[in-house]
């Protein structure tokens, strides 16, 4: 929280929020609240101001109130900073903007991996871009598997029976997360990847339970982790929060494997570290977004275009990140070239399911999986999850 409060205080340092607008004043909304998204915030917006120092920033955010009363009222919204389970839930109540004329003046079906786009994308239509897609890898040491006389895995049956091996030991695996991500939910994304539609998820999104009980191919999720627990693949045991000395202590050859977001790769250099290759499930944790009533067109278009601009992208990818822009993405290492692959290979099936499910699944996913950890397995967890949620 404290965070937060010095970014807000940051970003807002050359005006606060009021009813009062001129030509260069953009008001923005942030509802996001994680560290890794308001850093990012932070950089594109204080790269805009030092190129554009005649313009203010109003600040705009979601504590202590609802998101659609933020986003709607008095006008006060020109860009929203928002994640996509709240983008959602404002286009079905017409409180945000389709943005396809954005996307065609900006060339962003070609300049950009799909990624970014059916992030902001919702029965056909264009409400947001993602700002930063990453994609959760496995990563191992190849120094420190043949230590345990193991081969580097090339798949994810064969990461799976690694991980036999060093439960064995006694050692875990570290997960490096994004601070709005949980273990659990990162492994439920895992695992269900591909397994419903993209499309078929955005078509019932917050319709009730008996919608989503009638997903019953989504148990499937939860018979697939008790396979796992019951056949010594995993235990309760198997992974532990990392951070980011972990992926240090990672290079220095001292673990076997992390799994962690494509986040936190900018600084991975050592040669001997190898992605997993599985499908990937692709995150994005904050969508830039307008709102329907904004009457500053004009600055909102300058700012989003600086923002997706190879100019800003390029400086992104400088700092170590993987951006969505395929011009800027240039290959330096294994890892890096894997990232970028797995990327522009990704289709809109490959969004982690949690982004299209209302928010309060989360907790109630990750319960379930913990049960299953406590082998308290009953079968029934996807239509536990969904009573629970409602």
């Amino acid at each position: 929280m404290v965070f937060f409060l010095i970014l807000i205080f940051s970003l807002s340092a050359c005006g606060v929020n009021n009813n009062t607008r001129d030509d260069r004043q953009v008001n923005l909304y942030i509802g996001v609240k994680d560290r890794e998204s308001l850093n990012m915030i932070s950089y594109v917006v204080d790269e805009y101001r030092k190129a554009n120092p005649q313009t203010k920033f109003n600040i705009n955010n979601s504590i202590g109130e609802k998101i659609d009363g933020g986003m709607s009222d008095n006008g006060n919204t020109d860009v929203a900073f928002i994640s996509r389970t709240d983008m959602l839930s404002l286009a079905r109540k017409g409180i945000l903007s389709d943005m396809r004329n954005l996307y065609r003046e900006n060339n962003l079906n070609e300049r950009y991996y799909g990624a970014s786009r059916y992030y902001g994308r919702f029965n056909d239509r264009y409400y947001g871009i993602a700002l930063l897609p990453y994609t959760i890898e496995i990563l191992c040491n190849e120094k420190a598997f043949s230590e345990l006389n193991l081969k580097v895995p090339n798949s994810m049956d064969e990461f799976m029976n690694s991980l036999k091996v060093i439960n064995s030991t006694g050692k875990s695996v570290p997960v490096v997360l994004n601070e709005d991500m949980d273990i659990n939910t990162i492994l439920f994304s895992m695992v269900s990847n591909n397994l419903v539609t993209a499309r078929k998820l955005e078509n019932i999104y917050d319709s009730g339970p008996s919608a989503y009980k009638s997903l019953g191919e989504i148990q499937g999720c939860f018979d697939s982790l008790e396979n796992m627990v019951k056949n010594g693949y995993i235990n309760e045991d198997t992974f532990e929060i990392g951070s980011k000395s972990t992926l240090k202590n990672f290079e220095k050859d001292n673990i076997p494997a992390i799994i962690t977001s494509s986040y936190y790769l900018g600084d991975i250099r050592n040669p001997s570290i190898k992605c997993v290759e599985y499908k990937n499930p692709v995150m994005a944790d904050v969508i830039i977004s307008t709102p329907v009533n904004d009457k500053n067109t004009d600055g909102v278009d300058d700012f989003i275009k600086f923002i997706l601009s190879d100019g800003v992208q390029k400086k992104l990818f400088k700092k170590g990140f993987v951006t969505g822009d395929k011009k800027v993405n240039v290959s330096g290492g294994n890892v890096n070239k894997s990232v970028m692959e797995h990327l522009k290979n990704s289709t809109e099936n490959d969004m982690a399911i949690i982004y299209n499910l209302p928010k309060n699944f989360r907790y109630n996913i990750s319960k379930e999986i913990d049960d299953i950890f406590s082998g308290k397995y009953s079968g029934s967890e996807w239509n536990e999850t969904v009573e629970k949620s409602y």
